[in-house]
């Protein structure tokens, strides 16, 4: 009798916007009229990167640690988000901001601090470029402008992707707070 051969999981981490509930649901309604419903990533996995570790066949012993001071170091204001752009093309159907959003900008460059801070490199080839991911799939190039989502980001998470099971596990979750002024505060 033939023995069934599990794929092999790698581990992967990752600092990440996620949608409010009811605004994860709207976009994956959306995406379901717009492209189907196969292939789609859940409502639960809807997310926007904001930096990525490589992957990793066991997890190494500092990693966990040094991503959740990481993350305990982020200071930024809360901002409004709006993704009111559909594109497709490299593999993946996503919906984008039309411009550039300068505190998700912020955010992401004092993550990618804080994990430097670390001893932390982003993944190898990664850069950030905005987007939400709906399915991976090939097709055609395109972009159009929707209605969009918008949501208030109050928080950032960090997941553990359980690459080849289709798991996230948030494991830290951080408030977004103003940076503290230079000289601290009075009261």
């Amino acid at each position: 009798m033939p023995v069934a051969v599990m794929p092999e999981v790698l581990h992967r981490f990752f600092f990440a916007l996620k949608p409010d509930e009811i605004t994860a649901r709207r976009t994956h309604a959306f995406a379901e009229g717009e492209i189907g419903a196969k292939g789609l990533l859940g409502p639960e996995r809807h997310h926007v990167t904001m930096g990525i570790t490589e992957d990793f066949l066991a997890i190494p012993g500092s990693l966990v640690d040094a991503l959740l001071r990481a993350g305990e170091a982020v200071r930024a204001d809360r901002f409004d988000l709006v993704l009111d752009r559909l594109s497709g093309g490299h593999g993946v159907v996503a919906l984008r901001p039309s411009h550039v959003v300068r505190p998700l900008r912020e955010l992401q460059a004092r993550i990618d601090e804080a994990m430097a801070a670390q001893g932390l490199a982003m993944r190898e080839g990664w850069t950030f470029s905005p987007h939400e991911t709906l399915t991976y799939r090939k097709g055609t190039p395109f972009t159009r402008p929707i209605e969009g989502f918008r949501w208030n980001v109050t928080q950032f998470v960090l997941v553990h992707s359980h690459v080849g099971l289709h798991r996230h596990d948030i494991i830290g979750r951080w408030t977004l707070c103003p940076p503290e002024e230079a000289q601290g505060r009075l009261f």
